[in-house]
């Protein structure tokens, strides 16, 4: 069976909780705290994601 192979995008719109803590290297409570604060955090049923951009401006703020 052959299967796909996804490349990463390297710009992408939103971010997954584990890859944004790898971006920014910070701890999933900070994360959640400064995302939750700047409006950032994007919930689709479970699924929880981050804008980046709306993050990073929030980072500049916090």
């Amino acid at each position: 069976m052959k299967y796909k192979n996804y490349t990463k995008n390297d710009n992408p719109r939103l971010l997954t909780i584990e890859e944004a803590r790898q971006n920014y290297r910070m701890s999933r409570n900070l994360l959640m705290r400064i995302a939750t604060e700047c409006n950032a955090v994007r919930r689709f049923g479970r699924a929880v994601r981050i804008d980046p951009v709306v993050f990073e401006n929030g980072i500049e703020n916090y």
